[in-house]
């Protein structure tokens, strides 16, 4: 991208301002931050060329259609390579962790939230396939996202964990262990066979494949909570329906029917029983920050398009020459910049630790075998065994430890909270301050309202997320454990 740019040159400077840290890193690392500015850039010219132009009235189509679906957006996407920043470089991926993520989030969010839930949903979908360290998965699934991203094709992803009778229960090992679970799986010769429904699943109608967490025993959730990767033709899946929605409406959020349905052994992510512990409070550690940085956006979108109105002058006077107003301006300011750097802190703290993972020995000589090995049959068998398997899990023990991880999913669920509220207070205070005005800033502002309700709800609810800090940040009752080579046991019901 030629230094010229002048979008270049000002989303630089923004960033710099908005995430001082970033000042110092850019001294030691700066080609790292540079990666990041020129990604910022990226989400903002596609807020100015498809998602701004197209986010209200999308908004109302999908009011009036909720089955519809923006694939020309997200075809747009494709020259950004947004489905690929999370996917790991050897395999044709960007390569970018939970920062790079995060501010991805924050800069779309601060146009559509729906449109930029899209590509959200897409890496939740993908990070229970990094964290779990599927490695089989890497060169067959993410390296087929990234290649047809290439080729102007767009693979999307899911993850559903939410039931109809248990939402947030299934996001936490205390509550799951008493959840009134409706999903199971059944272990049959050469797989598992799922029966029951999960629903509200964003992008669940038009993923092509999803992860799916559901118990063994449902007596024994905690125990037997397992991760499957389900592509969308299997025989006995199906999408019932699509949701009406409020808010984030251009990314749908389904219901998914599982009628025995056929998951391969090979689709097993990891062990059964390693899908909470550490499955799902890992994939938590690395998504809640992103989710912060969602609504911090809305949050800051809801903040602009008021400073623009308070700006309109009314009879030779502006709404923003009254001291309430600046003091309102003032206040909303305020806590978008102590959201946005709840969810940086958390951001930089996973990656720290994942961080020590993927630069560790034995992940860069997986990366330096050649193409040709890596994607071979033999190595296929490999990745699958359950040697391998426990392998990966004692590199990542040997590197991270699970105070560390822990200590992630407190700083993710704190700025997961922080981000949900803020966007509830700065949309919910600049709509009063517009009362019944009816220009086009009080119309988006009304559209940031509405989006920013589902950042307080999905990710786990903030009660639970507040529960999260509490739990694993004060008293100690909460911690994400990792599962060394050493000591473990034959590759089931792993606590």
């Amino acid at each position: 991208m030629p230094e010229g740019d002048p979008l270049l040159k000002d989303v630089r400077k923004r960033v710099l301002g908005d995430f001082p840290a970033l000042q110092e890193i850019r001294r030691r690392r700066p080609l790292y931050v540079e990666k990041l500015v020129k990604t910022v850039r990226d989400c903002a010219e596609y807020n100015q060329r498809y998602a701004a132009p197209a986010a209200l009235e999308l908004d109302w189509r999908m009011e009036q259609d909720h089955d519809y679906f923006a694939w020309d957006l997200v075809k747009a996407g494709l020259q950004y390579r947004f489905l690929s920043l999370a996917i790991p470089g050897m395999v044709e991926g960007v390569g970018g962790l939970t920062v790079m993520f995060a501010l991805a989030m924050e800069e779309m969010c601060s146009t559509c939230a729906g449109i930029a839930n899209i590509f959200g949903a897409h890496a939740l979908g993908i990070s229970p396939l990094l964290v779990s360290g599927a490695l089989a998965q890497w060169e067959t699934v993410l390296r087929e996202v990234a290649r047809k991203e290439k080729e102007g094709e767009p693979v999307l992803m899911a993850a559903a964990i939410t039931e109809p009778s248990a939402g947030t229960d299934a996001e936490e090992p205390h509550f799951l262990a008493k959840a009134r679970l409706s999903m199971n799986a059944s272990k049959v010769p050469g797989g598992y066979v799922l029966n029951g429904r999960k629903c509200f699943i964003s992008n669940g109608s038009v993923a092509t494949y999803t992860m799916v967490a559901c118990a063994l025993d449902r007596e024994r959730p905690l125990e037997t909570w397992t991760s499957f990767l389900v592509h969308r033709d299997m025989e006995g899946f199906s999408v019932p329906r699509v949701e009406e929605k409020m808010g984030q409406r251009a990314c749908p959020a389904a219901e998914l029917l599982f009628e025995d349905c056929f998951v391969p052994d090979e689709n097993v992510l990891g062990f059964e029983g390693d899908g909470m512990q550490p499955g799902t409070l890992l994939i938590l550690a690395a998504s809640r920050a992103p989710v912060a940085a969602i609504g911090t956006g809305i949050a800051r979108g809801a903040y602009e398009w008021f400073l623009r109105w308070a700006r309109r002058g009314k009879g030779g006077r502006a709404p923003i020459d009254e001291q309430r107003v600046q003091m309102a301006l003032a206040d909303m300011k305020t806590r978008v910049s102590l959201a946005r750097w709840a969810y940086f802190n958390a951001a930089l703290s996973f990656d720290a630790t994942l961080g020590k993972v993927l630069s560790g020995v034995p992940m860069k000589a997986i990366g330096l075998l050649p193409r040709s090995v890596r994607t071979s049959e033999g190595m296929q068998r490999v990745y699958l065994s359950r040697a391998a398997k426990r392998g990966v899990e004692g590199i990542v023990a040997a590197y991270i430890t699970s105070e560390e991880v822990t200590k992630a999913l407190a700083n993710s669920s704190l700025a997961k909270a922080v981000g949900g509220d803020t966007a509830m207070y700065v949309s919910s205070m600049a709509l009063e301050m517009m009362g019944a005005d009816q220009g086009e800033e009080r119309v988006w502002v009304e559209k940031f309202f509405r989006d920013a309700k589902l950042t307080q709800i999905y990710e786990g609810t903030n009660q639970l997320n507040r529960l999260t800090v509490f739990m694993s940040d004060v008293d100690d009752s909460l911690r994400v454990e990792l599962k060394p080579f050493i000591g473990r046991g034959p590759g089931k019901g792993a606590k």
